[in-house]
């Protein structure tokens, strides 16, 4: 049976039974079935963009079971990855197809967390926290971050320096500045020296298969948020700095891209002849796999970024031909679209080739980071030209499960964050956090790209070019600006005969940098603050569970919820009494997390929540008593849909 489930926010559930849209038993015909997906596709956006409007929030799934297959298989016709226009579409065709199967066969065996909590005084358990790791990487505005910076709110965060914490600027690789650049790269250095450049690396592996990472909708909205949490942690070793982009359009137009200036020793280093990188600032970078040196295999496959690909995906209106379904099966009402970010950037992990090919290792690269900068600067830039604020934080492809594996799904968990796919359609990314400058450009008044490190191209359209590097083909460009540090002759950079530019030519830089970002002298580093050790229990009754044995007795549930009180971290924390046990408590207070979160604010926050009156037990049992209804709601949806991959991530949503 199909069945259509929705829950509003006055916890109303209504429910439409797609078998009736049969009569007595006879089977409906391919063409009935795409008109019945119809009305259904129709209802869920009618609901999930009028009812917001409304409310504060609308949840909104389809639960498929039983003849969802006959269902699937009578809408479309047969999907291959032999449609695809050329070899790499082909290769990565078939690679999202690999990992959206494992994916489901994943998501069949995952078992719902059943664990329960144990009682209370008045015999009862209180329920399940909801997901919440907080974190500075977590946050979505200034306000947030700020406390973990050991800066205070004045009109702005002011850190400990007395310098502003500002949204970051994100630039092209080669417009940052010499100092800009080498701060950037400094601050990857550091983090990859504290582990937690490796940390995040290992996110991205665990998700590189079996996910809702790739494959499908989800793509973009997870790949922002691993942006951003990256861009964070290198900003809270120099606040000053901002993640650049690597624009790979620059790279096209040469006729050998692993000439350019940007793998050379300035920028991302160059590789010997067994593929190791053995220059530049990343030089030495140890693997999560071991390897002394991150691997590239430059150019046997793929290609750059085209300015076509990117008018391409411009002049789409369709939504799902953006955050697009890249590995249908066979019954999806929406046809693949090639063009798709997910296959276009994947054109360029195959280019780069070694680390950078397969999702397991494409973090331990840097690059990797620049290059998906990039991806998510193209979709704003489609989403600022073909959507209002409304739609770009409400408009998602719809939850198909023969379209994208339900991991995808709008309200699935976003894993392996406490938030979920839709979350990252939020405009607070670029109302609050960071902000692009426009990509280089140049003009025939004006043949400079605002770069040492980027020639003008002035013959037909204008454009901007990677420089070459010395030593480097540049044949085609002879009596242009084409080589760093030299002259394009007879097709090669030779070092150290400078190109003469134009007299008429006025070198202005064409990119400007907002007045608020102009200072940039010195890093902004700033004192050493009390790490947070992130050792937390989840509930105010863990202590007490902790003394009655339960470590030991109730070991699924002590070790997910009460780790602290069970040893199985080391906290910071050896205060007594009424006290917040994070620096935030006082921002989560305003965010009504008191009510929200109230297991995890009642045994951390107490204080910012103005629970001081009461003891450990009594507030124990205070929060048991107002959240073991909530338990109920969650095991009957865990037990009815435990293969659905989003249920509990709807309890997240709706069940505080």
């Amino acid at each position: 049976m199909v069945v259509f489930f929705c829950r509003n926010d006055e916890g109303q559930n209504r429910e439409w039974n797609l078998e009736e849209e049969e009569e007595d038993g006879q089977e409906v015909k391919g063409g009935e079935y795409e008109q019945i997906w119809k009305k259904i596709f129709l209802w869920v956006w009618w609901q999930d963009n009028t009812t917001i409007k409304m409310g504060r929030r609308l949840g909104a799934f389809l639960v498929f079971s039983g003849t969802l297959a006959v269902l699937s298989s009578s809408v479309n016709a047969d999907f291959n990855c032999s449609q695809a226009p050329d070899s790499d579409m082909k290769q990565t065709c078939h690679m999202l197809q690999e990992w959206d199967s494992a994916a489901r066969k994943a998501i069949r065996k995952r078992q719902a967390f059943q664990a329960g909590a144990p009682g209370v005084q008045g015999g009862f358990s209180p329920a399940n926290p909801p997901r919440f790791a907080p974190s500075a990487q977590g946050c979505m505005n200034i306000a947030c971050i700020c406390p973990y910076m050991g800066g205070r709110m004045a009109n702005g965060c002011i850190l400990p320096n007395g310098q502003p914490y500002l949204m970051s600027y994100r630039k092209e690789y080669r417009m940052m500045s010499d100092n800009e650049r080498v701060r950037w790269h400094n601050a990857i250095m550091q983090l990859k020296r504290s582990g937690e450049y490796d940390r995040l690396s290992v996110m991205h592996r665990q998700v590189g298969s079996a996910s809702g990472a790739h494959s499908g909708p989800g793509f973009l909205v997870w790949h922002r948020e691993y942006m951003k949490r990256m861009e964070i942690a290198l900003r809270m070793i120099d606040p000053g700095i901002s993640m650049p982009y690597w624009d790979s359009v620059l790279e096209s137009y040469l006729p050998d891209p692993r000439d350019s200036i940007m793998f050379g020793p300035l920028f991302m280093g160059m590789t010997d002849a067994s593929g190791q990188l053995v220059s530049g600032p990343f030089a030495g970078f140890r693997t999560l796999e071991g390897r002394p040196n991150i691997i590239r295999r430059m150019a046997t496959e793929g290609k750059m970024f085209t300015e076509q690909n990117i008018n391409n995906l411009m002049a789409q209106n369709d939504l799902v031909s953006v955050m697009a379904f890249t590995a249908p099966q066979t019954g999806c009402p929406f046809r693949p679209y090639f063009g798709a970010l997910e296959y276009t950037h994947a054109s360029i992990h195959l280019w780069m080739g070694g680390d950078m090919k397969p999702p397991s290792t494409s973090a331990n690269d840097p690059i990797f980071f620049l290059h998906h900068t990039f991806v998510d600067f193209i979709w704003e830039m489609w989403r600022q030209n073909h959507q209002n604020r409304f739609a770009r934080e409400n408009q998602y492809p719809p939850d198909i499960g023969a379209c994208a594996n339900s991991q995808h799904f709008s309200y699935a968990q976003m894993r392996p964050w406490d938030k979920i796919n839709r979350d990252g359609l939020s405009n607070a990314y670029t109302d609050n956090l960071y902000h692009y400058a426009p990509r280089p450009t140049c003009n025939r008044n004006n043949a400079n790209c605002g770069s040492q490190y980027l020639f003008c191209d002035t013959r037909g359209n204008p454009h901007c070019v990677a420089k070459v590097k010395p030593g480097g083909l540049c044949r085609g460009f002879e009596g242009l600006d084409a080589c760093y540090m030299g002259q394009c002759v007879a097709g090669w950079c030779r070092a150290g005969q400078q190109f003469q530019q134009p007299a008429q030519t006025t070198a202005v830089a064409n990119v400007q940098q907002p007045q608020q970002q102009q200072q940039q002298a010195q890093p902004q580093q700033r004192p050493a603050a009390t790490p947070q050790s992130n050792c937390y229990n989840e509930d105010p009754c863990c202590n007490q569970w902790s003394r009655q044995n339960e470590c030991r007795t109730n070991t699924v549930y002590m070790n997910r919820y009460c780790r602290k009180s069970c040893g199985l971290c080391q906290s910071n924390d050896n205060q007594r009494g009424c006290h917040d046990r994070h620096v935030s408590c006082a921002y989560w207070r305003g965010q009504q997390f008191c009510s929200r979160r109230r297991q995890w604010m009642a045994e951390n926050c107490q204080a910012s929540c103005g629970w001081c009156n009461m003891n450990e037990a009594q507030l124990c049992a205070s929060v048991a008593r107002k959240t073991r209804v909530r338990r109920n709601a969650q095991f009957w949806l865990t037990e009815q849909h435990e293969d659905d991959g989003m249920v509990d991530d709807f309890m997240l949503d709706y069940g505080r």
